[in-house]
């Protein structure tokens, strides 16, 4: 492990720190890493735990001070956030630092969402938004809202995090601008949460004092669906540079893209050992003229890999200037995160160039849980079953996606879950009329997998444009 805890993203623990107002600091656990801007660590001092902010980054004294101001609006407003009791800095050094109660055994919002109960959901949502109406009566609004700005500590008590995310106003935040940060905060559920939300809403309007009405909530819900839009392409563009998320390198005349926490070693001698192919001890699922696709391991981990093969010369002359399937499966992979429609995690994404020339591509992904929905709903073609898979079918139209190629095997099912494969023919319309031409293609496209009558029938109720 590297020392410099100023620029690097990798920190040996424990070191401490100097600070200007006599302390000393030890930071012994990383919560998150910014090279160069920012470094937020579980540390001691004088016996004690705490949280410690250190700004690195230019802007540092300012980002200190807004976050300073933040937390102290939150605090005067009575808005339940870990007390901020000492603002200091570095000796030597001059970076701000400041410290923060610990919240032992803390969880984030998003953490907790996704392992609770409907019934568990329904009470965090309206936690959420009760926290969420005392900062805009505070005149507390959210840059950048995002669900990891709040965390629940064991007794399952919500406080709002990170001060330095906030516009601080002097008076409540006014109606179009609450609508807008509220759209925000959908943004971050599946549609159906928004869907099923309404009487929450009525909640926080009348705790704000105003008044509601469909056009509102409708308002809201259009703020959701754009920013999911935004987020979806930010998040698909963010996957092919370096970040604290993803990793972007090359091996020869390899282009490489990957998560950061899928093992670089454990990539860099499977591409040794395998030169690209399926080994002996491999399962391969497919052997076609444009695609090969196999079961391998890497790391411990079961992974599939997918070879976009070149079919012929004319083929691989069209490659060379055009973005590869496994490229826009990568994207869309990350794309679908932001819907919440479950797909296999991608891994990495691999192209053959020579120069700006593209040839080859491979896609790395976990593997599938579950067998393919033909094979799962012969066995289980219980209502329970045809809803859940009928419900991920109808959740790409409802956000706006076409998938491209509805096979039954494009969708591999288990008792836990629905996830969704095969997205390089995946794309979202610009209008609303080739949205609803495209939904209902890919819909009959769905249906055409059962050969059964009643069966067909049964889907086709579930899915509105079929």
């Amino acid at each position: 492990m590297i020392l410099d805890w100023e620029h690097s993203r990798e920190i040996r623990l424990p070191f401490c720190l100097q600070l200007v107002t006599g302390e000393t600091l030890c930071c012994e656990e990383n919560l998150r890493i910014l090279p160069g801007r920012r470094l937020v660590c579980r540390a001691t001092m004088d016996g004690k735990q705490v949280l410690a902010k250190l700004f690195l980054g230019k802007d540092r004294q300012r980002e200190a001070e807004q976050d300073a101001l933040g937390v102290k609006a939150m605090m005067a407003a009575g808005i339940l956030t870990p007390a901020l009791w000492l603002e200091s800095r570095v000796e030597g050094k001059g970076y701000p630092i400041l410290l923060f109660d610990f919240i032992s055994r803390a969880r984030s919002f998003r953490q907790s969402w996704a392992e609770a109960g409907e019934n568990q959901q329904t009470g965090l949502l309206e936690a959420l938004l009760q926290l969420v109406a005392k900062q805009h009566q505070a005149g507390l609004h959210q840059r950048d809202f995002h669900l990891n700005n709040f965390i629940l500590d064991e007794a399952g008590q919500l406080y709002a995090i990170d001060g330095g995310d906030f516009i601080i106003g002097d008076r409540p935040l006014e109606k179009s601008s609450s609508i807008a940060s509220l759209g925000v905060l959908f943004g971050h559920f599946p549609q159906e949460v928004f869907l099923n939300a309404s009487q929450l809403l009525i909640k926080y309007f009348q705790q704000r004092g105003w008044e509601v009405s469909d056009r509102i909530l409708r308002q809201v819900g259009q703020v959701a669906n754009d920013f999911r839009h935004r987020r979806a392409r930010r998040i698909s563009r963010k996957s092919f540079r370096n970040c604290s998320e993803f990793m972007v390198r090359k091996e020869e005349n390899l282009h490489i893209c990957q998560r950061r926490d899928f093992s670089p070693d454990a990539l860099h001698k499977w591409l040794q050992a395998s030169n690209l192919s399926p080994r002996a001890e491999d399962s391969v699922l497919k052997r076609g003229n444009s695609q090969t696709v196999w079961i391998s391991h890497m790391d411990g981990l079961e992974v599939v890999i997918k070879r976009y093969n070149l079919k012929n010369p004319w083929h691989a002359m069209r490659r060379l200037f055009t973005r590869s399937r496994a490229a826009k499966s990568w994207a869309n992979a990350h794309r679908l995160r932001v819907y919440h429609i479950a797909t296999p995690q991608p891994l990495a994404m691999i192209e053959e160039r020579w120069g700006v020339f593209r040839r080859r591509a491979w896609l790395i992904t976990a593997k599938a849980r579950g067998v393919g929905a033909n094979h799962y709903i012969s066995d289980h073609a219980d209502e329970s079953a045809v809803k859940r898979l009928a419900a991920v079918v109808r959740s790409f139209g409802e956000n706006g996606l076409v998938h491209g190629d509805m096979k039954a095997t494009n969708f591999m099912m288990s008792d836990e879950s629905v996830e969704v494969i095969d997205l390089d023919s995946m794309s979202r319309p610009l209008t609303d009329v080739m949205l609803r031409r495209l939904v209902a293609k890919d819909h009959k496209r769905f249906l055409q997998n059962w050969r059964d009558d009643n069966l067909r029938m049964r889907f086709a109720k579930l899915l509105p444009l079929s």
